[in-house]
């Protein structure tokens, strides 16, 4: 692992030192800046803080400063494993943005085009992107209901849902749309109950008073109360100093499908990009594969490489992300994908697995014929 030894979050090696009760507590409180500050009241920060050095490893973090440490301190504090996370898409995004994917071209090349954002800020935002959780409650990012789950908490309420236009028409359904009809148009248009299930349809009485207690009412979908993080990370990082790590943590969702500003590919070797552009992209790409195969994210289900690179090749083909920086991303996944499957001589994958892949090589031979027509450069 790139910067990281065995003793790694990830591994499972380690062993945790307990936080004390009070101060996770503490993080629980909703509001960061009155986090730090009751943390330092009561003293509990300092020992925290060294607590968190030593069990993620952060000394080998070369940019990190005693503010970064404090930051992450906040996530971990809120819940370890957002912030195991946190460290696990920063090993991801830095991997990849150090290696040369094609011959002469890598994320960092690309990244360097530019003077307008630094390395260490891409790093940064990666190790600090979910900062803003600590203003969604625990009850809602520790939920751990899977798609099927809610499934069976939409059919019932369906039809008023239906009735108070909160199911897209872009799904193509009718008002008497049946559950199996239901099923197969949110399988069909890649989307998941959790954004159409309101928060008070799921959580326990208990929970939903937490949720209440943050300033919701209970009315909002579970994702629309989870996508309030990125913004609340923009204001955190922003609050800090560090305005690139604030945009690119605010932004890199894209959420609200803003259009990109970059061209996609002009030619392999010659692309015009904006810096931060690539950055949100990587950011997204590295938050999207560890999410999607880490158990730890209770809120979504556990896929694995495949899906997490289909999903990657679906946000490419909605907008969300630069299809060029997808194609350097999936051509490097896919190979250590395969390798990997070779030196472990894998049972036959499921036809799930094998769907997802035979869309993930279509999006890359795709892409390849274009960039060769466009660059007369010939792709690996």
């Amino acid at each position: 692992m790139n910067g990281m030894h065995s003793h790694s979050p990830e591994s499972g090696e380690h062993q945790h030192e307990a936080a004390p009760s009070r101060a996770i507590e503490i993080a629980g409180m909703g509001d960061y800046t009155r986090i730090l500050e009751m943390l330092r009241a009561e003293g509990l920060l300092e020992r925290e803080v060294e607590r968190v050095r030593r069990e993620y490893s952060l000394d080998e973090i070369g940019f990190v400063t005693d503010r970064d440490r404090e930051l992450f301190t906040v996530i971990d504090l809120y819940d370890p494993g957002t912030a195991r996370h946190c460290r696990e898409t920063y090993r991801i995004g830095k991997e990849k943005m150090e290696k040369e994917i094609v011959p002469g071209v890598s994320f960092e090349r690309l990244l360097r085009q530019k003077e307008n954002i630094r390395l260490e800020q891409f790093y940064r935002a990666c190790l600090l992107h979910d900062i803003g959780k600590v203003s969604v409650p625990r009850a809602v990012i520790r939920h751990h209901m899977g798609d099927n789950a809610m499934l069976g908490c939409l059919h019932p309420i369906y039809h008023q849902l239906y009735l108070a236009n909160k199911i897209p028409a872009s799904l193509g359904l009718a008002e008497d749309a049946t559950d199996d009809v239901i099923d197969e148009a949110l399988r069909t248009h890649h989307a998941r109950a959790i954004y159409f299930v309101p928060a008070k349809e799921v959580l326990s009485p208990e929970a939903l008073a937490e949720v209440r207690h943050y300033g919701f009412t209970g009315e909002e979908t579970m994702m629309e109360i989870i996508q309030t993080h990125e913004a609340s990370s923009g204001r955190i990082l922003a609050g800090e100093g560090f305005s690139i790590e604030s945009d690119l943590a605010a932004h890199h969702h894209n959420y609200s499908n803003e259009p990109l500003v970059h061209p996609i590919a002009t030619g392999a070797l010659h692309l015009s990009v904006d810096a931060a552009d690539v950055a949100k992209d990587m950011l997204h790409m590295a938050d999207v594969t560890q999410a999607l195969s880490s158990p730890e994210r209770q809120y979504l289900d556990v896929f694995g490489m495949p899906k997490a690179m289909k999903t990657i090749v679906e946000h490419a083909e909605e907008g969300k992300i630069a299809a060029y920086a997808a194609y350097l991303w999936l051509l490097d996944d896919l190979a250590k994908y395969e390798a990997q499957r070779g030196t472990e001589g894998q049972a036959e994958p499921s036809d799930d697995i094998k769907n997802n892949l035979a869309d993930v090589r279509a999006f890359l031979e795709k892409m390849r014929e274009q960039l060769s027509g466009e660059s007369g450069v010939e792709q690996k």
